[in-house]
């Protein structure tokens, strides 16, 4: 059995999710610049990408189910697999009389796929590094994640606009240069040596499967209480800040401060990066911070979010609305990657190495559950409540220093 120290497996595993990572994304985002170029309607736009977010809430517990009892790197090798042959699929699609139909099925059946790879890889990283080693492990895995997320579209915007929807070997070769990716990640998967953890082994079936899902259910309910507090009090934290995040910031720079696309995109750019210097941040603390701590980290972004509120409040002039809520978003995306990566971490150290997957496909559903209901939440309450935006950013201020406040309690015994 490798040792968890192995360095060689974790290399092998972040250089191939840092190649699926991108090859996702950027086939993510331009069938999502396809799928606007063929609505020409953003409400059905929304609508479809709303589709998206809904298997990873109720595939999760078949996921954690997968990962515990099936060989991970077969589990990741197939992901890809499946990743390219949708890539080329979509390539073939464009060349069919519904090509709409075909592309909100396979942006759907991306989002499944999606739905498997988090909880897979999560629940990989325990068994590849030691459990001291854990916060710079996520914290390397949240960079590439975060530089995937920022070249991505980049790059996707920028080939989307060289050949655009008309020249249709342009948009293919878009897709079949994101086939390629994953191939690539697949083969430098095939390399990985991970470790088999001692279960019982037996035929899947909707009767194991229930049972497998009770055992996780009763883990986190009698066993590990605290561990299920923390993984909720982060899908709390996601529903209130992710928002502000995802729609609230680009609404109030375009609508509200009337401000142009090009401060909107450097507002993105700034907030962005700092999500990747709050990934090294967390890595270079490793163990030195205690995660009994953290609730301060939530506290600071919680000001942050109040000073913005104030400036509405004292109807500051556009610009300086702007530059304090760049700011606020800066702050945002540095304390909540270190947050992230802290928690995210001691949960796995609580957690044996044979209910790994099932822990994070609980984590992972919480999560994905938070974020469109934030999503919709706050989208509804920035539209109704245009006027009054000091109101609910002062409110939501409030209700994350609550959260922080409860985890005080909770991460001490994590």
């Amino acid at each position: 059995m490798m040792s968890k120290r192995s360095n060689r497996n974790f290399l092998f595993l972040i250089i191939g999710q840092a190649v699926s990572l991108f090859g996702t994304v950027l086939l993510r985002f331009t069938v999502s610049l396809l799928i606007l170029d063929l609505t020409g309607s953003a409400a059905l736009f929304g609508m479809i990408t709303a589709i998206g977010y809904l298997p990873p809430v109720f595939l999760s517990p078949v996921v954690g189910f997968l990962a515990d009892r099936k060989n991970k790197k077969n589990l990741m090798v197939g992901l890809d697999g499946m990743y390219g042959l949708l890539a080329v699929c979509l390539a073939l699609a464009m060349r069919l009389p519904h090509t709409l139909a075909g592309i909100t099925v396979a942006m759907v059946a991306l989002s499944i796929l999606s739905s498997f790879e988090t909880p897979i890889v999560q629940s990989t990283i325990p068994l590849l590094q030691a459990k001291d080693n854990l916060v710079k492990a996520n914290a390397i895995v949240s960079q590439i994640n975060m530089s995937a997320q920022l070249a991505g579209p980049l790059l996707a915007g920028v080939c989307y606009g060289i050949v655009t929807r008309s020249d249709l070997m342009g948009v293919q070769s878009i897709f079949l240069g994101c086939a390629i990716c994953f191939c690539l990640a697949a083969f430098v998967e095939l390399w990985i040596e991970i470790p088999i953890v001692s279960i019982r082994r037996k035929t899947l079936s909707m009767r194991l499967l229930r049972q497998d899902y009770r055992e996780g259910i009763r883990f986190l309910t009698k066993e590990r209480t605290y561990v299920l507090g923390a993984i909720l009090l982060n899908a709390a934290f996601v529903l209130l800040i992710q928002p502000f995040i995802t729609t609230g910031a680009p609404f109030i720079i375009s609508v509200v401060l009337e401000l142009s696309a090009a401060l909107n995109g450097c507002a993105q750019a700034f907030m962005g990066a700092a999500g990747l210097i709050g990934g090294i941040i967390a890595g270079s603390l490793s163990s030195r911070f205690p995660l009994s701590q953290t609730y301060r980290l939530f506290w600071i972004m919680g000001a942050a979010i109040a000073l913005l509120g104030m400036a509405f409040l004292l109807r500051a002039t556009a610009y300086v609305t702007y530059m304090i809520l760049v700011l606020a978003g800066v702050v945002i995306f540095v304390f909540a990657s270190i947050a992230g990566i802290l928690i995210l971490s001691a949960i796995q150290q609580n957690v044996p190495d044979h209910m790994l997957g099932r822990t994070m496909s609980f984590y992972t559903a919480a999560v994905n559950a938070a974020f469109p209901t934030g999503i919709w939440l706050y989208g509804y309450l920035y539209d109704k409540l245009i006027n009054y935006l000091f109101a609910v950013l002062l409110a939501t201020a409030v209700l994350i220093f609550a959260v922080g406040k409860m985890g005080k309690q909770i991460y001490k015994h994590l």
